[in-house]
């Protein structure tokens, strides 16, 4: 690595863990009441989903699965406990079969449930992206998905799928269903997105895959156009063929669109299979929907599903490891799902009461918004320290950031910020941290809880850090390098000498035991 690009680094992390003054301290103040009646719009810029005012939105919950079934247990207390958990999205499925049930008649019924749903989560301060769901195809194939008139000629689920893909006339209706569904709620921004089709798939023994590469892009597309034909305003999500089949894939030719992935790894989608691959593995699975939405085509990644089941093997370790990963890579995900079971995927047990184990990892720290894009964001989930550096702007702008805090971890909380001027504001209605600084370039930590010894070891790696430096400096030539790196030594020498003023000074603090 070159030294110039690691010294700089070093010093962004050494702001995120210290502040740069004793400045950095802040002042925090208490916001008592929040708004929720109106979300901001939402829209896409490059690989970034963003609200009204540019600031980057990462859209973090679940799906509520029912509705696609044609069940309703839905009730306002689950969107309220899910605002809880930190979440700020649901992804709802819903169903052709119960919007359009009988060819040309849309169910009003059916919508206003869907309607009931959206107002809760508004009042909840928590956006809808709509799925249109299929699992096994149709109800006639003991799924959910297509009605039963656009699969009553098919005698097997496998036909009936091909037979779809092939009839543009049923595609031509599939679209005409969505530009109802979109004129319905194109003024209504509590709806993040419309996601156009689930898990779309083909026996590729009846359909080739370069053939069905065409059909289902083109389907895509041409669904996009019915929905702009009266909602030029709402993002439009879409995915390869079974989520996460990334041998067939292109890029969609249309605006404001989300790529999305569904994550699995290891098989975990049956509900009973565990962690039986490693994180190596998890992240190869994600790197392959990454690298061709964010780093090819420049729009942003979402991952609508993952998740395994409560009681499988390593459940928690691999939740853990995909959510390090996810923030890893900064992105937006929904588990698989909110429902009521013992074992499974549902974040609740049949008796109702939460899951914790899981919980506690989903209801994690991260920027629910921020006003500059981040280079990268972290939680250290056994340690409670969140961290996050943004990019260098073009310029001078001012920054922000909203940052979700899990419920009981005020207390304590110690927050660093490398701003000269900075304050910080707590909402206890939605659990988070707004952080307000001047224009400058920007890193960001909060200690949550510290356990012992935390200080100390933050300071040995600080100290291993500064020595390692040193011996890169006797190696610099006497250029502007060579001062940049004294600059550095200088920089981080005067950082450990505040953080062993702070040690001294917590231990004069701390009782006598």
């Amino acid at each position: 690595m070159n030294p110039h690009c690691r010294l700089t680094i070093v010093l962004l992390v050494l702001a995120v863990l210290l502040g740069s003054s004793e400045a950095s301290l802040g002042r925090e103040q208490t916001e008592v009441t929040r708004s929720t009646r109106r979300l901001s719009w939402l829209r896409t810029d490059g690989p970034w989903i963003v609200d009204e005012q540019g600031n980057i939105v990462i859209l973090r919950g679940c799906n509520y699965m029912g509705m696609e079934f044609g069940w309703f247990s839905h009730r306002e207390e689950d969107f309220v406990r899910m605002a809880g958990w930190g979440f700020n999205v649901v992804r709802l499925p819903i169903a052709w079969r119960y919007v359009e049930p009988r060819l040309g008649e849309y169910d009003e019924t059916y919508l206003e449930k869907v309607d009931r749903v959206i107002s809760w989560c508004r009042e909840n301060g928590l956006y809808v992206v709509l799925d249109m769901h299929q699992w096994n195809w149709a109800p006639k194939f003991n799924g959910n998905g297509l009605p039963d008139w656009a699969v009553e000629a098919y005698a097997s689920q496998d036909e009936a799928k091909a037979g779809f893909w092939k009839n543009a006339s049923s595609k031509q209706r599939f679209a005409e269903m969505w530009r109802r569904v979109a004129e319905r709620y194109k003024d209504e921004p509590t709806v993040a997105a419309y996601d156009l089709f689930n898990e779309g798939n083909v026996d590729y023994a009846r359909i080739p895959a370069e053939e069905f590469k065409d059909l289902l892009y083109g389907f895509y597309e041409d669904t996009i156009r019915a929905i702009r034909s009266v909602d030029e305003r709402h993002i439009v999500v879409y995915m390869p063929p079974w989520g996460n089949d990334m041998s067939v894939v292109r890029r969609i030719d249309a605006s404001n669109v989300v790529f999305s992935t569904h994550l699995y790894t290891g098989g975990t989608w049956d509900g009973t299979t565990g962690y039986t691959v490693d994180k190596a593995e998890l992240e190869r699975d994600m790197l392959r929907g990454y690298r061709q939405a964010v780093e090819e085509w420049n729009i942003p990644l979402w991952i609508g599903e993952f998740g395994v089941g409560s009681a499988a093997y390593r459940a928690q370790e691999w939740a853990s490891d995909m959510l390090s990963l996810i923030d890893k890579y900064m992105l937006g995900s929904a588990w698989w799902s909110y429902w009521r079971d013992d074992s499974s995927f549902g974040l609740l047990y049949e008796n109702g009461s939460e899951k914790r184990a899981l919980i506690d990892i989903l209801d994690r720290a991260y920027p629910q918004a921020c006003s500059i894009p981040p280079s990268s964001f972290s939680y250290d989930l056994p340690n409670r320290f969140f961290s996050l550096v943004t990019s260098q702007p073009p310029e001078p702008v001012s920054f922000s950031l909203t940052l979700h805090i899990p419920p009981g971890l005020k207390e304590d909380r110690v927050v660093f910020c490398n701003a000269t001027e900075w304050n910080s504001s707590w909402s206890p209605k939605s659990h988070t941290l707004l952080i307000t600084a001047t224009p400058e370039s920007f890193s960001v930590a909060v200690q949550l809880s510290p356990p012992p010894g935390a200080y100390l070891e933050r300071l040995k790696s600080l100290e291993q850090e500064s020595a390692t430096l040193r011996a890169q400096a006797k190696s610099l030539s006497q250029t502007a390098l060579a001062f940049e790196a004294l600059a550095a030594i200088l920089a981080l020498a005067f950082a450990v000498s505040i953080v062993q003023r702070a040690r001294k000074s917590r231990r004069a603090r701390s009782p006598p035991v």
